[in-house]
């Protein structure tokens, strides 16, 4: 049966030596591992070309242009008049029916209603919607990870707890042995007490399967190297603020109804009349000159410049319809966020007061251990002095086995809930 217990111990079942890994680096490396967070880049990064575009709205534009056209009738003088200037010895032919113009036009926005700007914070408003969804996103992530964490840091509590059981039973059964020769202690106690260390045994390597699954699904969340042998930290107690909420799931309902504010807007920008300045020289006929024209009817260089204002009439067919929308829009965000809020009230003090029952639950599991272990002592002794059967120190041993295991579950548990408290948050 040594052989047994020492080849557990050797295979590595306890993590013992090598480097510690801690919560803290999972969570940041599961965080940086996850697809997702290069999505980021992306973001920021249509951010900067959608800002730039909206901000191009008032730089100079220009355009080129280049028409050619026939026409059925083009403007000649009354005939009247016509027979008149013939008289005077003039001949006017009047405008050609076939036209040419190349033109090169330069305008500047003066005011565009407020569409630039409001398609700036569009841009901001959707980049920001865009960053707290990855982020809730990586939230989930982190809080999944946590529970892995935890399960590991059990399921090793679980194995050093059998550990030690075994270790007793070892000890008690060299006692039996020795029992058995001098006639105090029956064979059928040292098979009992055999038969307990093999059952010990089957759960440690049940244990131990469950420990090599988690250390893999750790493994690949954070893409760290995690050996056998490896210690995980049990994290200390983290400082938690339940008064604030700054997951990015909150964060999230109010980004967004700042884009359905941006979006009424730019259904406001719509409907509101456009100046702008502009510049004008082509090459053509006719020219600005028409008279001239009709004499001569040849090519000749114009310019012309002023200010310009054009008003979409036809946007107030729908403005009424996109606000209303709009509005239909910011209200059910706002009974989703109550919605959200009440639910997270609920699971909060749900996991406040875990955490509350598990911390009462510790002040007496450090008592029950104490107890338990002077009871199995006293046991061992009566034991050797053949005083109880091996049936009644199997029974101790194990009460003080789950009494141990008990008091390690409830403080990981505590623990684990304090974190996901703070994962929660936001914090």
């Amino acid at each position: 049966m040594r052989k047994l217990f020492l080849t557990f111990l050797v295979a590595g079942v306890l993590p013992v030596c090598a480097g510690a890994v801690s919560l803290e680096e999972c969570l940041s490396r599961a965080r940086e591992n996850y697809p997702l967070i290069r999505q980021n880049e992306l973001v920021e990064s249509l951010e900067k070309y959608s800002f730039a575009n909206a901000a191009a709205a008032y730089l100079p534009q220009v355009q080129f242009l280049g028409q050619a056209t026939w026409q059925t009738d083009a403007v000649e003088f009354p005939k009247e008049l016509e027979s008149l200037s013939k008289a005077a010895g003039l001949d006017i032919k009047g405008l050609s029916r076939d036209q040419y113009k190349l033109m090169l036009q330069i305008s500047q926005t003066v005011w565009d209603g407020g569409a630039a700007r409001a398609r700036k914070e569009d841009a901001r408003a959707g980049s920001e919607v865009s960053r707290l969804s990855i982020g809730k996103e990586l939230e989930e992530v982190e809080s999944r990870t946590t529970e892995v964490y935890f399960g590991i840091l059990a399921l090793q509590e679980n194995i050093r707890t059998l550990v030690n059981s075994l270790k007793l039973l070892e000890a008690n059964l060299s006692v039996a042995q020795a029992g058995a020769k001098n006639g105090t202690v029956m064979q059928s106690d040292i098979d009992r007490i055999r038969v307990e260390g093999l059952s010990l045994e089957q759960k440690l390597t049940e244990t131990s399967k469950a420990l090599e699954a988690y250390r893999l699904v750790l493994s690949l969340m954070t893409g760290l190297e995690i050996g056998e042998n490896e210690i995980f930290e049990i994290p200390t107690i983290p400082p938690v603020r339940t008064d604030v909420n700054a997951s990015s799931a909150l964060q999230l309902f109010d980004a967004q109804a700042e884009q359905i504010r941006v979006r009424k807007a730019m259904v406001n920008s719509a409907v509101m009349p456009h100046f702008d300045l502009f510049a004008q020289g082509w090459y053509g006929r006719p020219g600005l000159n028409m008279f001239n024209d009709m004499m001569y009817n040849d090519f000749s260089w114009n310019a012309m410049v002023g200010v310009r204002m054009q008003w979409n009439i036809s946007s107030f067919y729908t403005r009424r319809n996109d606000i209303r929308t709009a509005d239909h829009q910011a209200r059910m965000l706002q009974n989703s966020k109550a919605a959200y809020q009440w639910n997270f009230s609920l699971q909060q003090t749900q996991v406040e007061k875990e955490i509350e029952k598990m911390n009462e639950l510790q002040e007496k599991d450090r008592v029950i251990v104490a107890l338990r272990r002077s009871i199995r002592e006293s046991s061992e002794s009566k034991f050797r002095n053949g005083v109880i059967t091996a049936d009644d120190l199997l029974r101790d041993i194990t009460e003080e086995n789950n009494a141990e295991s008990r008091c390690n579950i409830h403080r990981l548990e505590a623990l684990r809930n304090i974190y996901k408290l703070k994962t929660m948050l936001g914090q």
